[in-house]
């Protein structure tokens, strides 16, 4: 029940931010960002967290993850929604820093690192607190671009 919340509160998001502009709330407790990207005019939402357990609680541990959830209209009547669960590296009071990675084939669809012709893809999230910002970044060997939350 709770993982169903967690999964369709950043949709819920998107459709009343879609249209509106950025906003970004974070602190070293939790992380709320909906918005469009500039680049792709995708509607994104953003929501990171501790996630525990009620033993680990008791000793102050608590793994943190961001959960990315992107919107892309392709044609009149049909979205195209996918979410990415990032690994947090860094977070503090002024933001955070969290990657995920995969791979996938000319075509663009998810594979393995064994496949032939398998591309990494690395995605970086950068959120700045103090300027209310998000940034994703998609490595690839060739290049990195940048996409800025609006």
């Amino acid at each position: 029940m709770l993982l169903t919340v967690v999964l369709l509160l950043p949709v819920l998001l998107l459709s009343s931010r879609a249209s509106a502009k950025a906003t970004v709330n974070g602190s070293a407790d939790g992380v709320t960002a909906s918005g469009v990207w500039e680049e792709s005019h995708e509607g994104v939402s953003l929501f990171c967290m501790h996630v525990t357990n009620a033993v680990e609680v008791t000793k102050g541990h608590s793994e943190a993850t961001c959960f990315l959830t992107e919107a892309q209209a392709i044609a009149k009547d049909s979205t195209v929604v996918s979410t990415n669960f990032f690994v947090i590296q860094t977070w503090d009071k002024h933001g955070l820093t969290a990657i995920t990675a995969f791979y996938a084939d000319k075509n663009g669809d998810g594979t393995t690192a064994s496949a032939p012709n398998a591309v990494k893809y690395t995605l970086r999230l950068v959120v700045d607190f103090d300027a209310h910002s998000v940034t994703k970044y998609v490595e690839a060997p060739a290049k990195t671009l940048g996409y800025h939350l609006k």
